[in-house]
């Protein structure tokens, strides 16, 4: 037998009591220690820890733990929206001391194993309604609601998004707009198109079905090029997956100078936009906030066992930068 294994079988034998005069401390201290009472200090809770795991023993507690459901990573746009709204929730549920548990959409079945507490949506899919059958399992989803489906929501006003957009790059001057989206059938991607609708109808432009493309579609390469072809002055790209491989087109495969020979305005405040030439004008969510509220929330129903459903809608932001180029009007 390998010292190994030697080591593994004698560590099934560690008690609690073991712990205790190994650390030499009170077992109060260790039960303490191990189930993360507040009162103790870091130091003792250190030494008592090192004792653990020195001597191989594993404690059976149950920390609390909250799944997020995930899915569409972009490997183009690593750090888009799925990717920053993940950090964002489990950053807030580490905070609070809570395990995070990280399943994809395509996994949903592991939300119904029994040390999951609570469930935070932030994909946009509706088999999150699946999870409602579970018995005393809180949910609430981001970007996406479902309160007609008896879950909790939080979102950013996404007809806002494209109608502040749109206005603005039409007071830029501006009236041949292409609309840019990921896919078509979402709530956020058909809450834009409408309201990028709206915008050029009040403005008395007529909407053109070509200037209206979605990414899962078409390349994003033969949009573009298609749009530079019929003489486009501003792109709104509410495809934030894709934002990166738009301003490479535009700027080093077609010869645009962004900012003046055509305009682009991206979704969310990557930090990388303000530092690329020209800085990006941007729709800002307020990711962070939902993130908070969304935790906020799910933990208050996993305390009271409440049932109640949230329903919030939050504002978002237009940040000016230089992309946009304002036209002789």
């Amino acid at each position: 037998m390998s010292k190994v294994t030697e080591s593994k079988k004698a560590s099934t034998n560690v008690s609690i009591s073991d712990v205790a005069r190994h650390a030499e401390v009170s077992l109060g201290t260790v039960s303490r220690v191990l189930n993360r009472h507040p009162s103790v200090a870091s130091e003792l809770r250190k030494k008592v820890l090192a004792s653990s795991r020195s001597l191989g023993f594993v404690p059976k507690v149950a920390h609390r733990c909250v799944a997020v459901i995930t899915g569409r990573y972009s490997p183009a746009m690593p750090i888009g929206y799925v990717s920053a709204m993940t950090s964002l929730v489990s950053q807030e549920l580490a905070k609070r001391g809570l395990a995070v548990e990280l399943i994809d959409i395509e996994n949903i079945e592991l939300a119904y194993e029994a040390h999951i507490d609570a469930v935070v949506g932030i994909v946009f899919d509706d088999r999150l309604s699946e999870l409602t059958s579970i018995p005393n399992l809180p949910l609430i989803t981001i970007n996406k609601p479902m309160t007609e489906q008896g879950i909790s929501s939080v979102y950013a006003d996404h007809y806002e998004q494209a109608k502040k957009a749109t206005e603005y790059l039409i007071a830029q001057g501006h009236r041949d707009i292409g609309f840019m989206e990921i896919e078509p059938g979402e709530w956020g991607s058909e809450q834009r198109t409408q309201a990028f609708k709206d915008a050029l109808t009040n403005a008395g432009i007529t909407v053109d079905p070509l200037r209206i493309c979605y990414t899962t579609q078409q390349p994003v390469y033969d949009i573009l090029s298609r749009w530079c072809q019929r003489d486009v002055t501003a792109i709104l790209n509410f495809s934030e997956d894709v934002s990166l491989e738009v301003l490479h087109i535009l700027s080093n495969v077609l010869g645009k100078k962004i900012g003046s020979d055509i305009s682009t305005i991206s979704l969310e405040d990557v930090p990388i936009y303000q530092y690329l030439s020209p800085p990006q004008t941007v729709v800002k969510q307020p990711m962070a906030e939902m993130a908070k509220i969304a935790v906020e929330h799910i933990l208050n129903q996993v305390a009271e066992r409440s049932n109640d459903i949230l329903d919030i809608k939050l504002d978002t932001q237009l940040i000016e930068r230089d992309s946009v180029n304002t036209l002789n009007q």
